[in-house]
C-alpha cells in the first residue's frame, strides 16, 4: 500500500472525516485529499503528528510496520504479568517493578503510540510510583520519581489528545488520577475522576471522583457519588446476571439459567429488607424468567411464586414512584429523584407475561387465577 492508502485506511478505521483529521494537525482538508490520492505527501515534519493522531508508529505510516503489532503487544503484555505474578518472594519489590517498567518503556520504543501499551504502561507506573511512596530510598530517589511521573503523564497525554476509544480515555484519566492523589494534587485527581464519563467497573471512575470529594473535604457530595456508584454497580450486576440466564435458557439448561435469574432478586431483597418503600427506584428484578425457568423444571408452585412477587414488586415500584422523592437508606443516600403521580405509567406489562405459552400447564388453577385478577387489577390502576 502506498502511504496515502494507509492515511486512508486508517482514517476510516478510525471513523474520522477528512476535514477532522486536517484540523487535528492543522492543516487543509484539501491537503488530506492530495495525500490519500496519491498527488501529494505529507511533509517529513507531519510524519509524528499524523501518526499520533492515529495512535501508530510512524513505521506504520510507511507500511514497514508488521501487521501482528496487536498481537505482539498482547504477548510482551503477558510476559510482563506473568513475570509480576511470580516474582520472588524474597525479591526487592521495587527492583522488580522498576525492572518491569523498565522493559515496557523499550516497548514503547518499538510501538509508541500504542493506546493498548500505553495504557499498560500507566498502570505499571503508578504501581512503582507507590513502591516508591513507601520505599526508605525515596528521599534519595526524586529525580527518577520526577521522571516516571512525567513519563505517566507524556504517555497519558498522548492517549487523551488522539484517542477516540473509551477504554483507553477512561484508563488514562484513572491513572492521572492515581497520580495526583499520591502528589496530594486532589483537586487535579477530581479534575480526571471526572473525565471517566461511563461506568467501568475495572477504571472505577465513580470511586475516584468519591474519593477525591473526600480528600476535598466535600462530605455531601462524597457521599452522594458513592450512592451513585452502588447504583450503577447494581445495574451493572443486574445486567451480566440477566445476560448469563438468557444464555444458559438458550442451551436449553434452565436449571443454570434459573440459578442467575433467581441471584439479584435475593441479593436485593436482603439489601431492602423491609424498607422498599424508602427506595425511590427500583431496577428490574426479571421474577418472570424466574417463573419461566421454573415452569420448564416443573415447579409450578414455585413459578407462581414468583409471578406473585412479580405482581407484588411492580405495585411497590408505583406507590414509590408516587410518593418518594428521596431514598433514606443509609448507603443511597443522597439519590433523588422527582416523581408526580403521572410519572410512573400502569402499562400492559404483567398481563402479557401471564399470557405466555409456557405457563399454561397452571393457568386454570385458582391461583393463577388469583395472580392474573391482582394484575389486571393494578393495570387498571386499583
Amino acid at each position: 500500500m502506498t502511504m496515502g492508502q494507509i492515511i486512508k485506511k486508517l482514517r476510516k478505521e478510525r471513523d474520522l472525516t477528512q476535514e477532522e483529521l486536517a484540523e487535528q494537525l492543522n492543516i487543509t482538508a484539501q491537503a488530506v485529499s492530495r495525500w490519500e490520492s496519491g498527488t501529494g505527501m505529507p511533509d517529513i515534519s507531519q510524519i509524528v503528528p499524523l501518526a499520533n493522531a492515529f495512535g501508530v508508529s510512524t513505521d506504520v505510516l510507511f507500511g514497514m510496520q508488521d501487521q501482528d503489532a496487536d498481537a505482539e503487544v498482547e504477548r510482551f503484555i503477558g510476559e510482563i504479568e506473568c513475570k509480576i505474578c511470580n516474582r520472588p518472594e524474597d525479591s526487592n519489590r521495587l527492583v522488580y517493578y522498576k525492572e518491569c517498567c523498565d522493559d515496557v518503556q523499550k516497548m514503547l520504543e518499538v510501538y509508541p503510540n500504542h493506546y493498548r501499551l500505553l495504557a499498560y504502561s500507566l498502570g505499571n507506573i503508578c504501581c512503582l510510583l507507590t513502591e516508591y511512596k513507601y520505599s526508605d530510598e525515596m528521599k534519595d530517589k526524586k529525580e527518577e520519581i520526577q521522571r516516571w511521573e512525567s513519563a505517566c503523564i507524556r504517555q497519558a497525554n498522548v492517549i487523551l489528545n488522539h484517542c477516540t476509544d473509551s477504554r483507553y480515555l477512561n484508563s488514562a484519566n484513572k491513572w492521572l488520577a492515581v497520580l495526583y492523589r499520591d502528589k496530594d494534587n486532589y483537586v487535579k485527581m477530581l479534575e480526571h475522576a471526572e473525565k471517566i464519563t461511563v461506568f467501568d467497573p475495572y477504571e472505577e471512575g465513580g470511586d475516584w471522583q468519591a474519593l477525591a470529594y473526600h480528600l476535598l473535604d466535600r462530605k455531601e457530595e462524597s457521599r452522594k457519588q458513592s450512592a451513585e456508584n452502588i447504583y450503577k454497580a447494581l445495574e451493572y450486576l443486574q445486567g451480566q446476571l440477566y445476560n448469563i440466564g438468557c444464555a444458559w435458557e438458550i442451551e436449553g439448561k434452565f436449571e443454570e439459567a434459573y440459578t442467575c435469574h433467581r441471584l439479584y432478586p435475593g441479593f436485593y431483597d436482603l439489601m431492602v429488607g423491609e424498607r422498599e418503600d424508602e427506595m425511590p427506584f427500583c431496577l428490574g428484578l426479571h421474577h418472570e424468567r424466574c417463573a419461566l425457568a421454573c415452569m420448564r423444571l416443573n415447579r409450578p408452585d414455585e413459578a407462581m411464586d414468583w409471578l406473585e412477587k412479580l405482581v407484588r414488586h411492580e405495585r411497590m415500584i408505583a406507590k414509590n414512584y408516587n410518593v418518594i422523592t428521596a431514598t433514606k437508606l443509609p448507603y443511597f443516600y443522597g439519590r433523588e429523584l422527582h416523581y408526580s403521580k403521572e410519572t410512573y405509567p400502569v402499562q400492559e406489562r404483567i398481563t402479557p407475561i401471564l399470557a405466555w405459552k409456557a405457563f399454561d400447564p397452571i393457568r386454570e388453577t385458582e391461583r393463577f387465577k388469583t395472580i392474573l385478577a391482582d394484575a389486571e387489577a393494578f393495570e387498571r390502576g386499583e
